[in-house]
């Protein structure tokens, strides 16, 4: 666990077992993917906010981007009886497909997930489940992709770098590729890699990369904590023929992109993320309507686009992004 906030000492666990009444001492817990960038930290930090507000106790938990030790998570929790909603940020979500739709919902427990589809659905919630909060599905990336074309129209040759295999984005990103490539001939696809997300293991990767490309055009990282090593590899290398694309807009990537490091970036909303999570939950709660999917890529915050480069970037940073 990597921290436990209550809003209201006067929690009655159980409390909304019918899915109505206040939200006022309702018990939920985040269960985050993990908690080792700014990302993430900046999803727990704005979970704890938006639950005190809504006046509910929320417990969060590591899950160390390890789909076993999440799993032990959700079971331990289910266990004790305590909570009446879980907001999951899934490391694998089919790992985690049955206890949630089954063991979890079975109990009463409310189920709003968030990033991470659960059990292969794809923009909506699975069965049983209140909502899916997402914006890193195959459509985003597919939009990136476009957009990489349009900036580079002469096609050439390309790698991409993202998380870890078995995580939802890398495979979105997977699919994305298979779905877009081919409607270009003109480009080819030389590698797909994963790493932890960090800036040191992609540094390595994009070494190795660069090494063995000596006519590499383009590079595109799926999280900005991954990019800046992927900059450094290539600055140490003086590569600056290499362009590189970037998916996460943190402050790094918005510097990066005026500084003229990177071609672009796009936006991820970390707070929207967990806050549309928990607004389901409040939702159910009080026996109101819940959207299945909430679309991240048509929050109002967006000035009608999620691709940063130096042209816009002003329209974003009038929208008070980035928020990490």
């Amino acid at each position: 666990m990597v921290v436990a906030c209550s809003a209201d000492d006067t929690t009655e666990a159980g409390a909304s077992e019918n899915g109505e009444g206040d939200t006022e001492g309702h018990k939920i817990a985040f269960f985050s993917a993990g908690a080792s960038n700014n990302y993430l930290i900046t999803g727990i930090e704005h979970a704890e906010v938006v639950a005190e507000e809504y006046g509910m106790d929320i417990d969060v938990f590591d899950g160390q981007f390890d789909p076993l030790h999440q799993l032990n998570q959700i079971q331990n929790a289910i266990a004790t009886e305590e909570y009446d909603g879980f907001v999951v940020e899934a490391v694998d979500g089919n790992q985690v497909c049955d206890i949630l739709t089954n063991d979890a919902v079975d109990q009463g427990i409310a189920i709003s997930a968030i990033n991470i589809e659960l059990c292969g659905v794809e923009d909506t919630a699975a069965e049983g489940t209140l909502t899916f909060v997402g914006g890193q599905g195959v459509a985003a990336y597919q939009e990136i992709l476009q957009s990489i074309f349009k900036e580079v129209p002469d096609g050439g040759k390309m790698v991409a770098i993202g998380g870890p295999a078995t995580g939802t984005p890398y495979l979105n990103f997977e699919k994305a590729l298979e779905i877009e490539m081919p409607k270009k001939p003109e480009w080819e696809l030389v590698g797909l890699h994963s790493t932890d997300y960090t800036a040191n293991k992609a540094y390595q990767v994009a070494q190795n990369v660069l090494q063995a490309n000596s006519d590499l055009d383009v590079i595109f990282s799926n999280y900005s904590g991954m990019t800046s090593g992927i900059v450094e590899a290539a600055e140490s290398m003086g590569r600056d023929d290499v362009k590189i694309f970037d998916f996460g807009g943190d402050e790094w990537a918005f510097n990066a992109v005026e500084e003229g490091k990177i071609q672009q970036t796009a936006v991820m909303l970390p707070k929207e993320e967990v806050e549309r999570g928990i607004e389901a939950l409040h939702l159910h709660f009080n026996g109101e309507d819940v959207p299945e999917f909430y679309d991240l890529l048509d929050e109002d915050i967006l000035p009608g686009t999620i691709h940063v480069n130096k042209e816009n970037i002003d329209e974003f940073r009038e929208k008070g992004l980035p928020e990490y």
